[in-house]
């Protein structure tokens, strides 16, 4: 009998090393913004968050966050700062995946103007394993005819890795240091260039635990 329990366990372990874990569930909870002063794209009052049906992704919404050069126009128009945070439900444990936070808007840059967005980001109760590159414009791709403008939405996408050490604890505060910039060759501006992140949305995925 002790011989059968002996050679059992070491199947037992076997099958239970070759059961896929199931992926953590993590939800959105909230958001708020933290930026208000002056070069605010998103102080108080012109910022709001909508929670889609199963709370998985969130979604930002800019009323000013907006930047522009043209004829006549102020140069500390072309730069805008908005830094927010967004509050995640995540599973006791270690868990790694990939926020996104995708901004999305309109655009227009006369020939050989750029745009750019960039951000930093920091969670709690964890790190920053892959910090994303400047996602950066150009008028070969978003130039347009005047008064027109295009559609955009790009992917800034960061790495995370997090432990929540009890059930009380499962609430992660995910921060994103947000800025935007018109740059301009050294020649006055004879058209309007405007890069409008009007919102942007915030998910995470490729849930593993860890």
């Amino acid at each position: 009998m002790k011989s059968v329990v002996h050679l059992a366990l070491p199947a037992l372990a076997m099958a239970a090393a070759m059961e896929p874990r199931q992926a953590p569930d993590v939800r959105v909870v909230s958001a708020r913004t933290i930026s208000n002063g002056p070069g605010s794209g998103c102080p108080t009052g012109k910022f709001s968050f909508q929670l889609n049906a199963d709370r998985t992704i969130g979604t930002a919404i800019f009323d000013d966050y907006r930047v522009s050069v043209g004829p006549g126009e102020d140069d500390s128009l072309r730069e805008r700062f908005c830094d927010f945070e967004v509050t995640f439900s995540f599973p006791v444990g270690c868990t790694t995946g990939v926020i996104h936070n995708s901004p999305g808007g309109l655009i227009r840059l006369q020939d050989r103007f750029e745009a750019s967005f960039a951000s930093q980001y920091s969670i709690e109760k964890g790190q920053i394993v892959r910090p994303p590159g400047e996602i950066r414009y150009n008028s070969t791709n978003y130039g347009a005819p005047p008064n027109q403008y295009k559609d955009f939405k790009s992917d800034h996408a960061a790495g995370v890795r997090v432990t929540v050490n009890t059930a009380t604890e499962r609430n992660v505060v995910y921060r994103a240091t947000t800025r935007i910039l018109l740059s301009r060759p050294s020649i006055a501006p004879t058209e309007n260039s405007v890069y409008d992140v009007q919102n942007s949305d915030v998910y995470i995925t490729g849930l593993a635990t860890c």
